[in-house]
């Protein structure tokens, strides 16, 4: 802290702190608007078609396994025959996702 930071606690900004400020914040503002665009043109699935999406946990809490279309219904016709402690809730996905009959 600054020698004098008693003295300055009650001083209002000066016009070139008060336009750094604002500078600050317009940049935050169009960081915050440029990610924005950026996730609504690039983000969510692109894929036609139904879609199964499961949480599958992991060592640091989890991730998402998301198939759609052709895809998921490749994946459901898998999950058919295979054998783990997961198959259950992507069968029940599949099922909801109407991929699957049932």
């Amino acid at each position: 802290m600054p020698p004098n930071y008693r003295e300055q606690q009650g001083r209002p900004l000066s016009t070139n702190e008060r336009k750094g400020a604002l500078a600050l914040v317009g940049a935050l503002v169009l960081a915050g608007l440029g990610v924005g665009a950026w996730g609504i043109a690039s983000g969510g699935n692109h894929q036609h078609g139904p879609c199964v999406t499961m949480v599958v946990p992991g060592p640091t809490g989890g991730g998402y396994v998301t198939r759609c279309g052709t895809t998921a219904r490749q994946w459901c016709q898998t999950q058919v025959t295979a054998a783990g402690p997961l198959v259950a809730q992507a069968l029940t996905n599949c099922r909801q996702a109407k991929l699957l009959p049932g």
